[in-house]
């Protein structure tokens, strides 16, 4: 019951963190501060009732101290390096709109 209960508030921090910020240089809407401060109660909430819940174990690599933390550590520098490379093939440059003389009827 308590893990639906998490998930439910992460799910609603998440998705009023995305309606009201994204895309924004600065929070402009009136409760802002106020939709801050639950989005990040729902996410201590979530590691604090992730500490006193027993999860069944699947793997032997479950029974590790913080093996989910430095996997999704490493993957998030895997992607960070994966994306500067592929930066380096898909780029184009900067006036490569400017060159194309694109026709329109």
């Amino acid at each position: 019951m308590s893990t639906e209960i998490v998930a439910i508030l992460a799910i609603i921090g998440l998705i009023g963190y995305v309606v009201f910020f994204f895309g924004a240089k600065e929070p402009s809407h009136q409760h802002a501060k106020l939709l801050l401060e639950l989005f990040g109660l729902c996410l201590v909430v979530m590691v604090v009732a992730g500490l006193f819940i027993q999860w069944p174990l699947h793997f032997w690599w479950d029974d590790l101290k913080a093996f989910y933390a430095v996997y999704g550590f490493a993957a998030f520098v895997f992607l960070i390096y994966a994306a500067k490379g592929l930066r380096l093939i898909l780029q184009k440059d900067e006036d490569y709109y400017d060159k194309r003389e694109v026709k329109y009827r």
